[in-house]
């Protein structure tokens, strides 16, 4: 990955940070010498974002509790302050499909836009108050919501890269369509509309390992 442009990723960390913490927070990690705040690594790994387009009444801490059960129920790794609903890496691939299946087919008011991309991104690790915070931007992570951003509601968008790996798991879900997007012979993206959730679809995830 060429090297990110710091300037950009404190610009990133400071916006994201300011979503979820408080302004004490931003200035106890902003207002110090940047090494003694945070420190930076890459990271490989297989992104999912989530985002939720729901009623401002019918979102809140209760689906955000779902996300990250669902997170940590397929091995993911949360990110404290990510710029949409959910934020989630996984080492592998299927892991993220299968959480990504879940989310879709669960019974909830809340509708999520879901993205899945694949690469390198930078692990920014906030010092606050004896706490570790791993927040990750740049990369991946840009390219994650992007894909995201893209996506129809209810159904799992996937990068070139994420779909990849993932082919011959999608042949066999039960009932799902598969649209690949084109730019000229180059394939940009590839969208999953799941059949809805019954007791069959569930038994065949569980066969594949996806549950």
């Amino acid at each position: 990955m060429q090297s990110e442009d710091p300037s950009l990723l404190l610009d990133a960390l400071s916006q994201r940070v300011l979503r979820h913490l408080s302004a004490t927070a931003w200035r106890q990690l902003f207002l110090r010498p940047v090494h003694e705040a945070m420190h930076f690594a890459s990271v490989q790994g297989t992104l999912l974002c989530a985002a939720a387009l729901v009623p401002a009444w019918s979102a809140g801490a209760g689906a955000q509790r779902d996300l990250e059960f669902l997170a940590r129920s397929h091995g993911g790794e949360l990110d404290p302050c990510p710029q949409a609903s959910a934020l989630v890496r996984f080492d592998d691939p299927h892991d993220a499909l299968a959480m990504a299946i879940e989310l879709q087919q669960s019974a909830s008011e809340v509708r999520y836009q879901v993205g899945i991309a694949s690469g390198e991104c930078t692990l920014a690790t906030l010092q606050l108050e004896g706490m570790a915070l791993p927040v990750l931007v740049g990369g991946a992570v840009d390219r994650v919501e992007t894909v995201t951003r893209h996506a129809t509601v209810g159904s799992i968008r996937l990068a070139p890269e994420a779909f990849e790996p993932l082919k011959e798991a999608v042949v066999r879900i039960a009932g799902c369509m598969v649209a690949t997007e084109y730019d000229g012979d180059a394939i940009t993206a590839t969208s999953l509309n799941l059949a809805p959730r019954s007791n069959a679809f569930l038994s065949t995830f569980a066969g594949l390992g996806l549950t």
